[in-house]
């Protein structure tokens, strides 16, 4: 059963609470300690995720960073293309098994969010994806860069030279890709800057720029629309838990800030630019995109989570870097 935000915010706030007298103990605590408290925040990451399969993609950010890397490759190396979905009266998921892209149409043209690998892959699956729903995609006014690791702008620069659209991203992941040979980048557009607004017709997004995962990556709230009902969807721009202490404390700060903010904001659903993470696809048996296509009338949308399940998966996330954390204390490593 998904609780209430009340009950949520209760439950989490005793283990706000109790990390923060962990993160008070781990300071002045010896090395011999620090198991104990890796294995704490383990444990806490499982028990908000629960059985709840909407959680379960983010129990891979629990995991050791050599496991991580081998979990990437498996992931990579079985990768298919999905068929494109309509995932709310606007939204469309566009992309592959382990990494995707999003197309939020408006009244004024389309805004597509991060565009896979390379300019073959942006043609073939996401132009081609567009085709299959009945999208137009000379009406790609703006482009989205949440991040620079390749799979997400390598296709930038084909909707820039192809369809002429605005690409953006914050000013440190430009300063990144431009020293980037392949996949060749975008030109350097539109920066975004922290709490900056982009409308586009009857639409406004919000975008929030949170360093750690990469030094510019992006996160964005969504506001959309399922039958006319309206929800708010988190988009965490990028998931992989950083390597170093330094890193980690910055994306530990931005998705504090990000998930405080969604509280306030009232945010219902997360979708991602893994489908993994955010169970769209894992299976294809009990996953979201699944259920979508088998949806009835009245049958409630999988995307949507609700306040309370948004909070837990949240601070599940949180207990995930927390134990990143501890590994690194615990190796002696910064």
């Amino acid at each position: 059963m998904i609780p209430s935000m009340r009950t949520a915010k209760t439950f989490v706030g005793s283990l706000v609470f109790s990390g923060v007298a962990m993160l008070s103990l781990r300071a002045s605590a010896q090395d011999s300690a620090l198991p104990s408290m890796l294995q704490t925040h383990l444990d806490n990451a499982k028990l908000l995720m629960g059985t709840n399969p909407n959680l379960q993609g983010m129990q891979t950010l629990c995991i050791d960073l050599k496991e991580w890397g081998k979990f990437r490759q498996d992931n990579t190396a079985h990768q298919q293309v999905l068929p494109p979905t309509k995932v709310f009266d606007q939204l469309y998921y566009i992309g592959m098994s382990s990494v995707g892209s999003w197309a939020l149409v408006t009244s004024d043209g389309i805004i597509q969010i991060d565009t896979l690998h390379n300019s073959e892959e942006a043609e073939r699956i996401i132009v081609g994806g567009y085709k299959k729903l009945g999208l137009d995609p000379t009406k790609i006014k703006y482009v989205i860069l949440t991040h620079s690791h390749a799979e997400h702008y390598g296709g930038g620069k084909y909707f820039q030279d192809t369809f002429h659209s605005h690409v953006l991203m914050a000013g440190p992941d430009w300063d990144v890709i431009a020293k980037a040979p392949n996949p060749p980048p975008a030109t350097r557009d539109m920066v975004v800057t922290d709490g900056q607004k982009l409308t586009l017709g009857n639409t406004t997004i919000t975008m929030f720029v949170a360093p750690g995962h990469t030094p510019g990556t992006i996160d964005l709230l969504i506001p959309v629309t399922d039958h006319g009902q309206p929800h708010l969807m988190s988009f965490v721009g990028g998931t992989g838990i950083p390597r170093g202490m330094d890193s980690l404390i910055q994306y530990q700060t931005g998705f504090e800030r990000f998930m405080k903010i969604g509280e306030d904001e009232h945010v219902d659903g997360t979708i991602s630019n893994h489908p993994w993470f955010d169970n769209t696809y894992t299976d294809g048996k009990t996953d979201k995109m699944t259920k979508a296509t088998s949806r009835k009338p009245g049958d409630p949308n999988p995307w949507v989570v609700g306040q309370g399940e948004y909070v837990l998966s949240m601070m599940a996330n949180l207990e995930c870097l927390e134990s990143s954390m501890a590994r690194l204390k615990e190796k002696g490593e910064q």
